[in-house]
């Protein structure tokens, strides 16, 4: 499967889909303004992303973005803050390195793999139970560099599936 819109791309259309948001409108300047970019860089995406059918613009002209644009920021924006909340809460990576980590993971791993692993994660914090046992036993096991007991417990007694000690997280 191959990605519709590079990460470089995605930047763009990022940039127009916040600029707009808020002048209903924006200019190669002001999207190179925006991302710090020279203005042909700029001017060469924006074209493509027109050609696209994401934005609408006209050499020179203003810039708006189509509903597709739209519809494509906002799955983006959703993606990264649920890969994001995930490295934030499970994995209790650093703050200062979330949003960075999540990108990279964004354009890492191929576009099935990674809509996949959106879907399982949204999943996980759309789900009607308590945060899942075994997210609480990761994150004494982050924190603390060994195991519960009850966890220890339930990998001692594996082989013989009795769970009784488990937190009840294993299959029965």
């Amino acid at each position: 499967m191959q990605k519709e819109l590079t990460e470089s791309l995605e930047k763009y259309l990022l940039a127009i889909y916040e600029i707009v948001k808020v002048n209903q409108a924006a200019r190669v300047k002001d999207v190179s303004n925006y991302l710090k970019i020279g203005g042909p860089a700029t001017s060469d995406a924006v074209k493509t992303l027109a050609q696209r059918g994401y934005i609408n613009y006209v050499p020179y002209g203003i810039i708006t973005i189509k509903q597709k644009g739209i519809k494509k920021a906002e799955e983006k924006i959703l993606r990264h803050q649920t890969i994001a909340n995930f490295l934030e809460k499970v994995l209790q990576v650093e703050p200062g390195k979330v949003d960075f980590s999540a990108t990279k993971i964004e354009y890492a791993m191929p576009c099935d793999v990674l809509e996949k692993f959106v879907q399982f994660l949204t999943f996980m914090e759309k789900c009607s139970c308590k945060e899942p046992k075994w997210v609480k036993s990761f994150k004494y096991y982050s924190q603390n560099g060994q195991m519960q007991d009850k966890c220890q417990n339930c990998r001692a007694n594996i082989n013989n599936f009795d769970n009784s000690s488990c937190c009840s997280s294993c299959v029965k």
